[in-house]
């Protein structure tokens, strides 16, 4: 099918000038140089017909990807702000009801030197962010719906940095991101950039109050005899002065630390994301990034340091924190203007996009702006002038959050902005619309909640950090709507709690969320109390959140969370006792890491195995590293990596994962297998089945198999990350043990034919292995990875002890392979330390395998504990 691009009948109401198109080529920020040498470049072929009326991209059959940029060149209008109308399609072959994935629409403007330094040929495409800066941009079409009828697009877009430089030429460029391995089009037509007047926002927003409400007669009655002035005034001390609706109590001391914080923001030092502190200046750049990280800029613009300002003002009293904070209401309102962009709410400085994100206007509504407007009100620095302009935009922001553009009901954003736009309409019910937006929220929360979170409890990204996100904004509008008497939907508190329960299941034994996809080691406490308090009948809530000093304990102690496919074995609550979590379910709708079938383990007070974790989100070799298996506890074949992005029939799933789970008093056990394929194109397909058994309450055995489809001998490397200093191996068993005091942990191989075993610590080439981030922006400490690697033609099948120190104490002295092992079955004896011995049997169901002393089994999995007395004290059978 012919794929298309079509730009027809464009008009810059300018000085354009017909026949000069020129096209230019960037990369997306995931691109990698696999897929570049793959050909997964902007390779379209483009025909300009002769009279520039037309444009053609088409060819595209699936390969290709990156960014087209279609440009000519135009003269700055002497405007403060411009129309653009446009008509346009685009258009994603992968797009289903469930994932719309249409490629993205923007118009930019470049100097010509900017534009230039471009690539012209797709292959030499380079990131988009780190090519030459746009002087500004505009968002026309998020990536979302297909569009494949003609569909009309008018919007108003501030000229900002463009603003000075009324009479030069630049280049006005269409942009069009296509993301997939998949076809790809789009179509425009009818562009027209014209100047306009600005909009008068003070004027659209008193019109939008609702002069009927009797505690608004003074600004009817001003507004009614022309006098804007008192009005303003009128409105002003009324909101001073109001008691409904009121916001949960707000902290009113300040300590040494918070006064700290304030006196920073006074001078412009802020300590964001990670970073050192930064000082910006006296004038604030709300979109500047000085550390070329977009989430500093990101952070910033979320206004957490207003909550400082007030805290410090309502202790001390002192004004100059209202003079600061309303100089940057002024600043902000002023350069941020609240519009509808592709992703960010555009900016008017010279790097755009760095801010703010759709989520952002969630987060300032529901968590910082009515809470610093609360801690300022009655401030005379706080005057009439700037509070208006601060309640003009808690308007504009209620229309920007009611759009449909910027809704992402399946996304931790969507609670978010549900909740800024549920805060606005409780908050401002003297708005026309607040009914509206009230009603729309409720609809939207009902609808985010139905979209994002598993019958399980888990929130689809299956990153713990934002599932806390979801819960904690969700939440917020729960006890906003308590606290002013507004009604939610029925039983709409009721479905939160498998979200708290969530944080029982996964616990680590020192009360973390396990660090998976982009999250780290968060507190399960603060979440557990506050499902505690909601949730009264739930005791084990308290327990957990206690550490065992209040509530009553969880029914049970190991558990499975079926629809993410999460596996949690641990011998109990305290923090010294043994813990493993084990991987087997979806890629994640969102912040996915390639991880399918990961280990973390904990035992003795410490996390023994652990993972990469989460790092910056840049584009950084250190960020490729946490989002690939080299960072996760699984297995690589042939050097290559596992490879699930892309694949969207991995990343959710309707029914409960397919993954296999049992407990008991004696053991626990655990399957799981990956099958998306192994390097960049997926191009190896072999299948990796793990099976996990905990043989309470002393150690795990894992067991691997590999089934290649072809016939070909394959190198297969198990990692384990070891969070230690340093790690040993066993020249004779090759087992690789880690000591951090009287804890340790000590990976055993069982199998026919021993491997190699190399311990990898901070790595860099050829690859990057080895290394843990700590946290703090572009800092990571090196740690020890032991890299278990067999060659085998044909499938194969191994395993591990993991046996976590005691006391100073290995429970397992040895393990021996047994006459009957082959590369696809296992007999082993292990032997305890505190005596007594287990066997294990493994191999294809239904073929017999002689135990010493027990007979045949038949199970595909038979592990039998034996006394010192040789009396059987347990078994497991897998059938």
């Amino acid at each position: 099918m012919l794929r298309m691009l079509t730009v027809a009948l464009i008009v810059l109401t300018s000085s354009a000038r017909a026949h000069e198109w020129e096209v230019r080529y960037a990369q997306l920020a995931d691109q990698t140089p696999e897929w570049t040498a793959m050909g997964r470049v902007p390779g379209w072929s483009i025909d300009i017909s002769a009279d520039g009326s037309t444009i053609e991209i088409d060819g595209d059959e699936g390969p290709y990807r990156g960014i087209v940029l279609i440009g000519r060149p135009w003269t700055v209008p002497d405007a403060r702000a411009v129309e653009i109308s446009l008509e346009y399609q685009t258009f994603c072959a992968i797009s289903t009801e469930e994932m719309k994935r249409s490629g993205t629409v923007q118009l930019m403007a470049f100097t010509r030197d900017r534009w230039d330094a471009l690539a012209t040929e797709p292959a030499k495409a380079v990131d988009l962010a780190l090519a030459p800066k746009p002087l500004c941009q505009k968002g026309i079409h998020a990536q979302g719906d297909d569009v494949t009828e003609w569909l009309p697009c008018m919007q108003e877009a501030r000229l900002g940095a463009l603003g000075g430089m009324a009479g030069q030429e630049v280049i006005l460029a269409i942009v069009w991101s296509a993301y997939h391995f998949e076809p790809e089009w789009a179509k425009f037509r009818n562009l027209e950039v014209r100047p306009t007047p600005p909009r008068d926002l003070e004027t659209e927003f008193l019109q939008q109050l609702d002069l009927d409400r009797p505690e608004l007669v003074a600004v009817k009655d001003a507004l009614g005899r022309g006098d804007r002035d008192a009005a303003k005034a009128a409105l002003v001390a009324y909101m001073r002065t109001r008691e409904q609706p009121s916001l949960p109590p707000l902290p009113t001391d300040a300590p040494e630390s918070v006064i700290r914080s304030a006196d920073g923001t006074l001078s412009h030092t802020f300590t964001l994301v990670g970073c050192p502190p930064t000082t910006i200046g006296e004038q604030i750049r709300w979109n500047e990034d000085p550390h070329n990280y977009d989430q500093w800029a990101i952070a910033l613009n979320r206004h957490y340091h207003w909550l400082a300002l007030g805290r410090a003002y309502s202790a001390t009293g002192d004004e100059k924190y209202a003079a600061e904070f309303a100089a940057q209401v002024r600043s902000w309102v002023e350069a941020m203007p609240v519009q509808i962009g592709s992703t960010y709410i555009e900016g008017p400085y010279v790097e755009p996009g760095l801010s703010n994100l759709s989520l952002d206007a969630g987060i300032r509504m529901a968590q910082t702006w009515w809470q610093a407007y609360a801690y300022f009100k009655d401030s005379p620095g706080f005057d009439v002038d700037t509070q208006m302009l601060m309640l003009r935009s808690f308007w504009e922001h209620a229309v920007y959050l009611m759009d449909e553009r910027v809704w992402h009901p399946k996304s931790n954003w969507g609670a978010m902005e549900v909740n800024g736009l549920f805060t606005l309409a409780v908050m401002m019910p003297e708005m026309r619309d607040s009914r509206l937006w009230l009603d729309t929220a409720r609809q939207r929360l009902v609808e985010a909640l139905a979209a994002q979170v598993y019958p399980d409890g888990a929130q689809m990204e299956l990153a713990p950090g934002y599932h806390g996100v979801t819960l904690n904004n969700v939440v917020g509008t729960l006890e906003l709507a308590r606290r002013n008497s507004v009604d939610l939907p029925p039983d709409f508190a009721a479905g939160l709690e498998m979200m708290y329960e969530y944080y029982v299941a996964i616990s680590t034994p020192h009360g973390r969320t396990p660090a998976v996809n982009d999250s780290g080691w968060g507190g399960v406490a603060g979440a557990l109390r506050k499902g505690a308090e909601l949730f009264p009948q739930r005791q084990d809530f308290l327990y957990v959140a206690s550490a065992g000093a209040e509530g009553t304990p969880p029914e049970k102690i190991s558990w499975s969370l079926p629809y993410a496919g999460w596996h949690m074995m641990r011998t109990g609550w305290t923090p010294a006792d043994k813990y493993l979590f084990f991987e087997a379910g979806p890629y994640g709708a969102a912040h996915q890491h390639e991880d399918q079938l990961n280990l973390l383990l904990h035992a003795g007070g410490k996390t023994l195995l652990t993972e990469g974790g989460v790092y910056s989100y840049d584009r950084s070799e250190w960020r490729r590293y946490v989002l690939s298996s080299r960072a996760h506890n699984v297995v690589h074949v042939d050097g290559l990596e596992q490879q699930r992005r892309g694949l969207r029939e991995t990343m959710t799933t309707a029914d409960p994962y397919e993954s296999r789970w049992s407990s008991d008093a004696d053991f626990d056990y655990a399957q799981g297998t990956y099958s998306s394929g192994f390097g960049p194109e997926r191009q190896l397909r072999v299948t990796h089945t793990r099976r996990v058994l905990f043989v309470k309450p002393d150690y795990w055995i894992v067991i691997d198999s590999f089934t290649p489809e072809d016939d070909r001998q394959h190198t297969y490397e198990a990692l384990f990350h070891l969070d230690a200093d340093d790690a040993v191996v066993d020249d004779q068993t090759r087992a690789a043990s880690v000591v951090v005091g009287d804890t340790g942990l000590r990976i055993i191989p069982i199998a026919a034919a021993l491997p190699e075993v190399e311990i990898i610590k901070g790595q860099i080439e050829p690859v990057v292995q080895g290394w843990l981030p700590t946290g703090r922006h572009n800092e990571l400490r090196p740690i020890p990875t032991a890299v278990f690697r067999w060659a085998a033609t044909g499938p194969l099948t191994v395993a591990y002890a993991l046996a976590p120190r005691e006391e100073a104490q290995w429970p397992v002295r040895a393990c021996e392979c047994l006459p009957g092992s082959t590369a696809t079955s296992i007999v082993s004896e292990i032997a305890l330390t505190t005596g007594g011995r287990d066997l294990l049997a493994v191999g294809e169901a239904g073929a017999g395998r002689e135990l010493p002393g027990l007979g045949e089994t038949d199970a595909e999995m038979t592990l039998t504990r034996i006394g010192d007395d040789g009396s059987v004290r347990s078994r497991f059978d897998l059938r």
